[in-house]
């Protein structure tokens, strides 16, 4: 009987796999945008609508930006609603 060795490059249905840049699904486009924290030119692996903010990979590791300033101030709005429920329930 042969013996299965999982590092011979073959699944189980016997196909070859691919790995690397272009993953199990095929080839990843990669489209060129401008970082809109710090203004780098990058290349993200989705095609930017324009209707969130597109960050580079050093930006986004870190949170900054337009997001966490967004995040910010909702949690800052529901703060203020909660201690006014904090304070009509201890009435």
């Amino acid at each position: 009987m042969k013996k299965f060795n999982k590092r011979d490059g073959r699944d189980s249905r016997g196909s070859d796999r691919d790995y690397g840049r272009f993953g199990r699904r095929g080839f990843k486009e990669k489209f060129r945008v401008i970082c809109d924290t710090c203004g780098k030119s990058c290349e993200v692996p989705f095609k930017p609508t324009g209707s969130k903010p597109v960050q580079c990979s050093d930006c986004f590791r870190k949170g900054g930006g337009a997001r966490s300033a967004d995040r910010s101030a909702e949690l800052e709005k529901i703060n203020a609603k909660l201690d006014r429920i904090l304070e009509l329930l201890g009435k």
